[in-house]
């Protein structure tokens, strides 16, 4: 061994590792600049990052209280109790009690914004046709950006999120700049070919798994509990990476969302490629005020702030990834809540009369009615819909057990079937938001009185 190795050898040996949880980091440009801050302080050789913990190389003794400084000058945050010697130390613990905290406070706003309303703002999809003009087109986007920060929140943050000492707006500004594109040329493409960018249901729900899965692991990422690792082309982190926010807004363009999927409904009634490409501008248009002040939030704000948005993130994340990996299961056939045990008493029994029992539901915005009918006998469900009370989301409802797909309108709606099996089944809306029951028994009478 040289000597010169031996050096290196003896130098590695005397060197020290001191572990900081960092908290306020979404992306690899974050890890980036906390690893350059701390790569500043004296005797320091090396910093790697993982689950959200810092590990310092030093020959030096590091005081705490220069850790945290360069911490919070570069935008993020810790204090004394993330700083150890030992890696088991400082790794993020699970504080249930804070995402239960964070969890019942969303549940909470809502239920009251439920309770006010009168209905499930991420489903309020306004129900958009041909007679819509230019400036309902701009409403619609900007009503139903809610529904876009719910859906497409995990990717808006990672493509949004800057180093934070940089304060910069490029990112969001890319990553919304790639949705109107997208938006835009999709519509003129279905305005031009007059047919919709549609999949089917499995395929759909494929795709909502997907990003379901992005978004659970974007969650349990920014609670420290794993390392997110993008492909290097979507990797937003580093100067020269930005286009990756851009990437990731064009890329956008093609989930499958459903006031998007509206939105190209009405392109299609245009039959031409400028009128459906104008039509998409302005909804994209209208979705970007609430989706940039969204990116915004995330990378202007520093330190305990910082932070305390990441907590409430992840676990809105984390909540609309279950959310979002049930609707993808629905759209594949397979309906876990049917394990769960049910109580009768709110469906509504069929009345059998001339060989054929009918249902009578009224829809409401985030229901259609459970039902309990008879097997071996034709049904007939009746759903009246009062205009004010069909949206973009409930105004076409599916089943794959029973092969029906019926578009809502106003007044009576007719849906048919037989079904020739007992047991439990689920029927939604075509965007699998909204689930309702159809329980087959073998006797609609022995039903009635109660058993």
């Amino acid at each position: 061994m040289s000597e010169t190795e031996e050096d290196l050898l003896m130098d590695e040996k005397r060197e020290q590792s001191v572990f900081v949880r960092v908290e306020g980091m979404f992306c690899g440009h974050c890890l980036e600049t906390v690893s350059a801050a701390l790569k500043k302080l004296p005797g320091v050789s090396r910093v790697d990052i993982s689950r959200n913990v810092a590990e310092i190389r030093s020959a030096e003794e590091l005081e705490k209280d220069d850790i945290i400084r360069v911490i919070r000058e570069a935008g993020y945050e810790t204090d004394e109790e993330k700083i150890g010697r030992k890696r088991r130390q400082v790794l993020q613990k699970v504080k249930w009690y804070e995402i239960l905290l964070i969890a019942g406070i969303i549940i909470l706003l809502a239920f009251v914004i439920n309770r006010i309303f009168g209905y499930n703002v991420f489903n309020a999809i306004p129900a958009v046709d041909s007679t819509a003009s230019y400036g309902m087109l701009f409403l619609t986007g900007l009503l139903t950006s809610i529904h876009c920060v719910g859906m497409c929140g995990a990717i808006g943050i990672y493509a949004s999120s800057e180093d934070s000492s940089v304060r910069s707006l490029s990112r969001p500004v890319l990553y919304n700049s790639g949705r109107v594109i997208s938006y835009t040329l999709t519509g003129g493409v279905v305005g031009l070919v007059g047919s919709v960018l549609s999949v089917s249901a499995a395929v759909r729900g494929a795709i909502i798994i997907a990003a379901g899965l992005f978004m659970l692991v974007m969650a349990l990422s920014m609670m420290g509990l794993i390392d997110l690792r993008l492909p290097h082309f979507l990797n937003t982190g580093g100067i020269r990476r930005r286009s990756g926010a851009l990437v990731l807004g064009l890329l956008n363009g093609f989930m499958p969302c459903g006031p998007l999927q509206a939105m190209q409904l009405y392109a299609l009634s245009t039959g031409s490629f400028l009128s459906g490409a104008f039509a998409m501008l302005l909804f994209a248009l209208g979705t970007v005020p609430l989706m940039f002040a969204y990116g915004a939030l995330i990378n202007l704000t520093r330190g305990k702030a910082r932070a305390l948005i990441g907590k409430i993130a992840s676990v809105l994340i984390l909540i609309l990834a279950l959310s979002m990996l049930y609707r993808g299961l629905l759209g594949l056939g397979v309906d876990v809540a049917s394990v769960i045990p049910q109580e009768y008493g709110d469906y509504t029994a069929s009345v059998i009369e001339d060989g054929v029992q009918t249902v009578s539901l009224e829809l409401d915005f985030d229901s259609f009615g459970d039902v309990i009918v008879q097997k071996g006998i034709p049904v007939r469900v009746v759903i009246h819909a009062d205009e004010g009370k069909i949206t973009g989301c409930n105004n076409e409802v599916v089943s794959a057990d029973f092969d029906f797909d019926v578009r809502i309108r106003p007044g009576d709606n007719i849906i048919e079937f037989t079904p020739a099996e007992e047991g439990e089944y689920t029927y939604t809306c075509w965007m699998n938001m909204i689930r309702n029951r159809i329980r087959v028994i073998d006797d609609i009478d022995y039903f009635g009185t109660g058993g």
